[in-house]
């Protein structure tokens, strides 16, 4: 086995669920019609293995182990591909950034099929919640009156989507998602400790410009010293300002780790015991509490779905937008791949 694919199967699990758009609660809804101002960046497109085949569409499913109900569902790609749009990004999302989403998502699935093959199932979801996909029937009773129309958009988002298959030499691409970075996607081998050579960090101010860019969470000092010595800290109680000192961050401004007390923290660690929305936060001490200053929301890993969002405002297609946020990878016509995908 290649150091490659032994690193990129190692990051599978950690990244089997993605941080959806609709986790967000609907107080915090992300408005559609901000514009932000054009990006100096730009994107080359992405190598293309492309054939004429605008008619063609993979058949098959994937095995989605149903956290909720607790049992495996065999989903059709094209029920999951447009699940996923809609519950990742919605119908407000522009069109080339939502065909983006659907050739990520399949893609990824794709990936996760091959990878478990064996397995009872290809990877987790839970509908209901609005978490990794959702079905037709959820999507009518969210979008009410408009659904018709949005869903006819996402509909068509995912037809144009699953005529490509995002890969990285020959093989389905591990191409994860998040709502938004803190102005630079992290690498999976900070994130989860696996190198993978298309999920680097790489630059996406435009996230900076999003009202829900930045979070607070507060904390008071007795719910802090409780879960921080149940995970091993030791801490007595004096000088809480200082607990959060010394934090030793990544590349792109994720917190790696911090030694509180008498324990390492991992910055994943804490935003899971904390409920942050990210990894790349400060934390400050007044009245008795402690205040986190979150930047982004997700793993920060692979696409962000606001930045993506920004590039197709600026005139980004959905080729685009897939190089910046996957580089290295290419896409590959569905119509000659998929079966090789379900049959290895």
């Amino acid at each position: 086995m290649s150091k490659f694919r032994a690193a990129i199967i190692s990051v599978t699990l950690a990244a089997m669920f993605f941080i959806p758009f609709s986790a967000i609660p609907k107080t915090e809804t992300f408005p559609s019609e901000e514009k932000p101002p054009v990006s100096e960046n730009s994107s080359s497109a992405p190598e293309t293995e492309i054939q004429e085949n605008e008619k063609y569409l993979p058949e098959g499913s994937f095995r989605i182990f149903d956290l909720e109900t607790e049992t495996v569902l065999n989903v059709p790609y094209s029920d999951y591909v447009k699940g996923a749009i809609a519950s990742e990004m919605g119908a407000d999302f522009e069109f080339e950034a939502l065909v983006a989403q659907g050739v990520a998502a399949f893609s990824c699935g794709l990936y996760q099929q091959k990878i478990h093959f064996a397995a009872d199932y290809d990877f987790s979801a839970a509908p209901s919640k609005k978490l990794g996909y959702i079905t037709e029937e959820k999507a009518k009773e969210i979008y009410k009156d408009g659904f018709e129309e949005k869903w006819a958009k996402i509909s068509s988002a995912a037809e144009k989507s699953m005529q490509y298959v995002l890969t990285y030499e020959g093989e389905p691409a591990l191409a994860v998602y998040h709502a938004i970075s803190n102005g630079t996607t992290e690498s999976s081998e900070n994130a989860w400790g696996g190198a993978v050579p298309y999920l680097v960090s790489v630059k996406s101010p435009e996230d900076l410009l999003h009202p829900d860019y930045e979070s607070k969470v507060f904390v008071p000092y007795e719910s802090a010293l409780e879960v921080l010595n149940k995970n091993g800290a030791g801490l007595k109680g004096p000088n809480p300002e200082e607990w959060f000192e010394g934090a030793e961050r990544t590349e792109a401004g994720y917190v790696d780790r911090i030694i509180i007390g008498a324990a390492t923290f991992s910055g994943e660690k804490l935003r899971n015991i904390f409920n942050l929305r990210s990894t790349d936060f400060d934390v400050s001490y007044k009245d008795d509490e402690f205040i986190f200053t979150v930047r982004g929301y997700g793993h920060g890993v692979g696409l962000s779905q606001v930045g993506a969002n920004y590039m197709a405002k600026e005139g980004a297609d959905f080729e685009e937008i897939l190089s910046h946020y996957y580089p290295g990878t290419k896409l590959t016509d569905s119509s000659s791949f998929v079966d090789k995908i379900i049959k290895p």
